[in-house]
């Protein structure tokens, strides 16, 4: 992934998580790709150039996201993303790691 990763969402998401985010939920390797670069803030015009391909191609490839999810804009997406996220985390046997400090520390009254 050429782009750098400066959104909160990166601190949360490992290699691993966004490799199982994309299978749960469908995404192309190149969505995926789209996907990653526009949680890391960038404009839609700096995230075609990082994936050497034209505004336009990024704007259909966000057409498509947003059809294919179900979302109507990229919070809706950015939620999806963080609610899968937790959704993965929350599954027996998981190895990725839970957002939540007190579930790390064995304290939270809400994680299993």
């Amino acid at each position: 992934m050429p782009v750098t990763e400066t959104s909160p969402l990166a601190y949360f998401f490992t290699e691993d998580a966004w490799k199982r985010l994309g299978v749960r939920l469908r995404l192309t390797r190149r969505e995926l790709d789209v996907v990653r670069a526009l949680c890391s803030e960038h404009r839609e015009s700096r995230v075609a150039a990082a994936l050497n391909v034209s505004p336009h191609t990024i704007r259909t490839h966000l057409e498509r996201i947003h059809t294919k999810l179900g979302v109507t804009s990229r919070t809706d997406l950015m939620l999806l993303l963080l609610g899968t996220f937790l959704v993965l985390t929350a599954e027996p046997g998981s190895k990725l790691p839970p957002i939540c400090g007190r579930h790390s520390a064995g304290h939270c009254p809400f994680c299993p």
